[in-house]
């Protein structure tokens, strides 16, 4: 069985974290991860133990929704390698990139976003990518809740706005570009910003009216729709991206060739498993399959990183 894990809890504080300090306000919000226990804390393992398979999670959804989608996947994964596994998650995407980058985790679960920026600083190596639906692509969707008057991403205009992560294509590099397309900057475009580290949290601000727009993944903004309509029923999309590259597995330039073989024979027939086939469902993915490179080119446009 995988190491038990610690309980996970999400901490919203009221308080300012925005890009603009000079416009901050009563309504800011920060969402404080110091109160959170890492899954990783049981001091028995730790990130030294190499006796055991280190996978970290970019979480596109908050803590706890990432460890209950992923726990039974890397239980499968444990069962079929015959290694211990232990998962590790982050606040940032960067923490992530920074821990493969040392040699302090061997497999990720990275956004295209860090993927690119971790890729060009040599931090790991592309294994598998999903796909779902027959599609190896996702968008960003630039959401705002329906009694806002907001239709269109000018009338962000002067809002408040919620961006995911630094690192995230869908949270942070597509409305970026966006805001460039405008001639403008995000100090200058947004009344004031704010980064909620999960799709799914910015995604409820949203719905509470606690921020006007925000930028969120297809994947989860879809997963949502699909299984608990409820919670976004007050937004809409108002506007859709291009199509991204589908957030890759990754692993550390310094994993063993034999055990890289069996990890990749592992996620290509994942989707034949009875048992991890509602797991992936749940991740929305159908299967693991080859990728290229050169799939994340439209995203290194996004990021200013030459290919």
């Amino acid at each position: 069985m995988l190491w038990p894990f610690a309980a996970i809890f999400l901490v919203i504080t009221m308080a300012g974290c925005s890009e603009n300090p000079s416009r901050k306000n009563s309504n800011s919000v920060l969402f404080s991860f110091t109160d959170t226990v890492r899954i990783d804390s049981t001091h028995r393992i730790g990130l030294n133990n190499t006796n055991a398979l280190r996978v970290a999670i970019s979480a596109i959804s908050s803590p706890r929704e990432t460890f209950n989608a992923y726990h039974d996947m890397l239980t499968h994964i444990e069962e079929q390698l015959g290694q211990k596994v232990i998962m590790i998650q982050r606040k940032t995407y960067q923490e992530i990139n920074d821990l493969m980058r040392q040699n302090k985790a061997d497999v990720a679960i990275v956004c295209s976003g860090n993927y690119v920026f971790g890729k060009e600083n040599a931090a790991f190596k592309l294994l598998v990518v999903p796909e779902w639906n027959g599609q190896k692509q996702y968008n960003t969707y630039i959401i705002a809740n329906k009694h806002s008057g907001i239709k269109s991403f000018e009338d962000l205009k002067g809002k408040r706005f919620a961006f995911t992560d630094p690192l995230s294509t869908s949270g942070k590099l597509y409305p970026n570009k966006r805001v460039s397309d405008f001639n403008s900057s995000i100090s200058e475009f947004f009344e004031s910003t704010i980064y909620t580290y999960a799709h799914d949290n910015s995604i409820q601000l949203v719905a509470k009216q606690m921020v006007d727009g925000a930028s969120v993944n297809s994947l989860v903004f879809d997963y949502l729709v699909s299984s608990f309509p409820q919670r976004v029923k007050d937004i809409i999309i108002i506007e859709k991206s291009a199509p991204h590259a589908m957030p890759p597995v990754v692993i550390s330039n310094s994993l063993p060739a034999q055990t890289e073989t069996k990890l990749k024979n592992i996620f290509l027939e994942m989707h034949k498993n009875d048992g991890s086939k509602s797991v992936m469902e749940l991740l929305q993915v159908d299967r693991y399959v080859i990728g290229h490179d050169t799939m994340f080119n439209g995203v290194r446009d996004l990021a200013g990183i030459p290919h």
